[in-house]
């Protein structure tokens, strides 16, 4: 994450898109850093190294310990980190806009294979993967043009630089959610095939109502009911799908 100061987490800016190109690794580092940021988090290296381990393998990026601070330590010499004595990391101003960039990047190339190409949305995570590295600044605009300048992923992350404004309302995940209620749903994980084939076939997907038919914390199970029906969720799962009370 950004930080101004120590104390004071910096949001994501809505600068015009930047196009400083690092390493295919540091991009991923980047990615998985800013990702991070969106979900509240001021991460230390074993939590980087958590995330990095759901990219997909065909990344060839290494996940281990020493991996991850080898890496963060060079990205702190390249000015695209900091690392706090706590052994928290965040991302610097210059890294900031350089992880927009492949972020931007890449979920637009989540939007273009399935907006226009008609793949399925588990495989578009992967997608996007192959495309955001290769991607130039003309073809990106090209790209942001004819999709309509979205302003989120399929899966309901805002497209850094899109004037994205987060609807109105409070957030939670789903394993806050109270039994009963309808939420619209906000955003999906990504990154698992299998568990995305589950959630587009129940139509837990952003945009799309859910209702909490019941909630055991006991068994650690989460019932949702929505247009094609009643199916189960772990905590687990369920935690990472942020949703809001449906107004």
């Amino acid at each position: 994450m950004a930080r101004t100061n120590r104390e004071t987490k910096r949001e994501p800016s809505l600068r015009p898109p930047a196009y400083e190109r690092v390493s295919r690794v540091a991009e991923n580092y980047l990615m998985s850093l800013l990702e991070l940021h969106e979900d509240g988090a001021w991460p230390t290296p074993a939590q980087l190294a958590e995330q990095i381990r759901r990219l997909p393998p065909e990344e060839d990026v290494g996940s281990s310990l020493p991996s991850v601070l080898g890496m963060v330590r060079r990205m702190i010499r390249e000015d695209l980190v900091e690392m706090s004595p706590e052994k928290r990391v965040w991302l610097t101003e210059r890294g900031m806009v350089v992880a927009e960039s492949v972020v931007r990047r890449h979920r637009l190339a989540e939007r273009m294979v399935v907006d226009l190409l008609g793949l399925e949305m588990p495989k578009a995570h992967v997608e996007a993967h192959r495309l955001e590295h290769a991607i130039s600044p003309e073809m990106e605009g090209k790209i942001r043009e004819r999709l309509g300048n979205p302003t989120t992923s399929p899966f309901g992350r805002p497209i850094p630089g899109s004037g994205y404004a987060p609807p109105p309302g409070p957030k939670l995940t789903l394993d806050q959610a109270q039994p009963g209620a309808d939420y619209c749903v906000d955003r999906v994980p990504e990154e698992d095939q299998d568990l995305l084939r589950f959630l587009v076939e129940l139509d837990v997907l952003p945009r799309r109502t859910v209702t909490v038919v019941e909630a055991s914390p006991h068994r650690g199970i989460i019932t949702v009911k929505t247009e094609r029906g009643e199916g189960a969720l772990g905590y687990g799962v369920a935690a990472r799908i942020w949703v809001r009370p449906c107004e």
